[in-house]
């Protein structure tokens, strides 16, 4: 059996102390208890760390008091460094599922608050539980995310940490090579370090699997330097890891009582510190010795006491190697029956993780077993269910064959669709710009003569009546008021055409172009009327709306008609135009405080008329709101469409 050394669990704490000062531990106690706020936390972190080299359960009391405490004081980054201290606990007692329960909500803590650091370490510690519950893709996934944020903050012991833990998952997989590529890169960054720890752990790790080398003299230096420097560090629960590689050296020479010596003390050293998943594997390493030995009886009691401390830890492939151990020792000793049935619980294992050879014991076991029994029924249903599952086989990789070929062709026809349908809207996208840019070239053109020609004519007639008035001192003052109303009727005319010119340069209208315009109308307004106080206000939000040209210029025309029929008619004191933006609609507003009219008894006329089409032109709704004496409100509801919203 080749042992896997040591995972790094990390307390993302930056200080080692000494499990056996008990001063210092009671000085931590009383800082836990009567400390400023940061150094109560760091005290119950240090304790919770200290007690797990003896004491868990104590170790856990104190990692709960430390969550407590960060959710009294409302610290993130507090409650990350809880959540992992309880999920490092769970690790210790193999308790992978809560572990990893916990490493997640450290992760979700430290992503809260953006901190880089502690969320690499949060998915190297996922990475580890991952890794003891041989979900390796899973491992390895998380030790690369951690990777990436190390490899961006230039830490060379993270790396190396991390270097360390996919060399494990590889050597899980028996990718040997693979696994002292990255063991050696570990090693390398820690020899650049000043971290004891990582080094010795790193050590340890090199002496395991020069084991799987065949390089017996490396392993056994690399494994005495990490079990000098477990001790040296203090760090005793960890001294079992490299005694167990010592103890499968000896194991693979043949030097079974060197082996089994240290096989028992690494077995011994692991319960004690409650390292349920380590007793399992070494059980399971002792067990498989145990049958080179020809010891049966007391290899099925390792496997046993494997298989139960790997139910503790969920680790179904320490379980699933037991069951292997067991089929080939009961098979030794005579006992067909059980190991059939352990013969049977490993192939079905097996099938669930990576193993996918099954042992030639495996075979012999059945065949003895067939053997003994006689029975050719049982040959014969097995040939059956064989050639049954032939045809099962056949049948699903026919229509697994026909399902792929079938989703081929729906999936070349569905591109083909959606090419000819993209090459279609791609054509009529062409066409509808071409038309738009033919469409604005026309209007351009127009726009100019209607500047060119029409503007100049107008101008023309305003000079030759104002040359005709100076020319002429007419005594006719009606000749001369009829002279002056023309040339105020051809300058309105001129302002009329200048608008209409703005909206058709002008493909869309933003509601800043519609208030410089209406603001401009009514700075005139005021001119005409000194008596009329007006009122402008427009919603800030509909900036970020824009008309189409027509919409905007029919909005325009629209009001203009209002105040202008409020200054006719109204007798108002007060007229107020008001824009909002209610959901998706635009709502305009006209009021005036004037007399008002009464509806039933009043025809509309043209400017009415007029202003209800414009509206209704670009899909609005018109509404006039009068009374007598009691003012009129002139409403209009656009709804924000592609057909008058561009």
């Amino acid at each position: 059996m080749k042992k896997k050394l040591l995972f790094f669990l990390l307390l993302m704490v930056p200080i080692v102390i000494s499990a056996q000062d008990q001063k210092h531990t009671d000085s931590l106690k009383t800082v836990a208890k009567n400390g400023k706020q940061r150094e109560r936390f760091k005290a119950l972190i240090f304790l919770s760390d200290l007690y797990s080299d003896n004491n868990l359960n104590e170790s856990m009391r104190y990692s709960k008091q430390a969550l407590s405490f960060a959710k009294k004081v409302k610290n993130d980054t507090f409650a990350g460094l809880a959540y992992n201290s309880i999920a490092n606990v769970h690790q210790y007692k193999s308790e992978l599922d809560s572990s990893l329960f916990y490493y997640r909500k450290a992760l979700a803590a430290n992503q809260k608050i953006k901190d880089s650091a502690h969320i690499a370490d949060s998915y190297n510690n996922i990475g580890i539980t991952y890794d003891q519950k041989a979900q390796f893709p899973e491992a390895l996934s998380n030790y690369f995310k951690a990777l990436a944020f190390y490899d961006k903050k230039s830490a060379p012991d993270r790396q190396a940490m991390t270097y360390t833990n996919i060399g494990i998952v590889y050597k899980a997989q028996k990718e040997y090579g693979k696994a002292l590529k990255y063991y050696r890169k570990a090693y390398e960054n820690y020899l650049k370090t000043t971290d004891e720890f990582g080094k010795t752990v790193s050590a340890g790790n090199l002496g395991s699997i020069f084991l799987n080398f065949g390089k017996y003299d490396e392993a056994i230096k690399y494994s005495e330097i990490a079990k000098a420097g477990y001790k040296n560090n203090h760090f005793d629960r960890y001294v079992g890891y490299p005694v167990s590689t010592i103890a499968s050296v000896y194991d693979s020479l043949h030097q079974f009582d060197l082996a089994n010596k240290n096989y028992t003390e690494a077995i011994r050293l692991h319960e004690f510190y409650e390292n349920g998943f380590e007793v399992a594997e070494t059980s399971n390493a002792f067990a498989a010795s145990l049958i080179k030995q020809k010891k049966f009886a007391e290899s099925i009691l390792f496997s046993e006491k494997a298989i139960a401390f790997a139910k503790k830890s969920d680790a179904h492939l320490l379980i699933v190697q037991a069951y292997k151990n067991l089929a080939k020792a009961n098979g030794n000793l005579g006992n067909f029956s059980e190991a059939y049935r352990y013969s049977n619980l490993y192939s079905a294992g097996k099938d669930s993780i990576f193993i996918n050879e099954k042992t030639k014991a495996v075979f012999e076991m059945e065949t003895k077993y067939e053997t003994e029994k006689k029975e050719k029924l049982l040959l014969q249903k097995e040939a059956e269910a064989r050639q049954k599952n032939i045809l099962l086989l056949t049948v699903s990789i026919l229509t697994a064959f026909i399902i792929i070929i079938a989703f081929l062709i729906f999936r070349q026809q569905k591109l083909k669709n959606k090419q000819q349908a993209q090459e279609h809207e791609l054509k009529t996208a062409i066409a509808q710009i071409e038309t738009q840019n033919k469409l604005q070239e026309q209007r351009l053109s127009i726009s100019r003569d209607l500047h060119d020609n029409i503007g100049a004519q107008l101008t023309f007639i305003i000079s030759s009546v104002d040359n005709i008035k100076y020319a002429f001192d007419f005594q006719n003052s009606k000749l001369d008021n009829k002279l002056q109303s023309i040339s105020n009727f051809t300058k309105s005319t001129i302002l009329e055409l200048r608008d209409t010119i703005w909206a058709m340069n002008n493909n869309e209208i933003s509601f800043d172009d519609l208030r410089a315009r209406i603001l401009n109308f009514i700075e005139k307004a005021k001119e005409a009327k000194e008596n009329v106080a007006f009122h402008f206000t427009i919603d800030v939000r509909l900036d970020a709306v824009k008309l189409s040209s027509i919409a905007g210029m029919n909005i325009y025309r629209t009001i203009q008609e209002a105040v202008n029929n409020a200054i006719k008619y109204s007798e108002a004191s007060e007229v107020a135009i008001d824009g909002k933006l209610i959901d998706d609609e635009i709502k305009i507003t006209i009021h005036d405080n004037g007399i008002g009219f009464d509806k039933s008894t009043i025809e509309k006329g043209n400017g009415l008329l007029n202003m209800e089409k414009r509206i209704e032109d670009i899909g609005g709704i018109f509404n006039i709101a009068s009374e007598s004496t009691k003012g009129t409100t002139i409403t209009a509801l656009l709804k924000i469409n592609e057909n008058t919203i561009q």
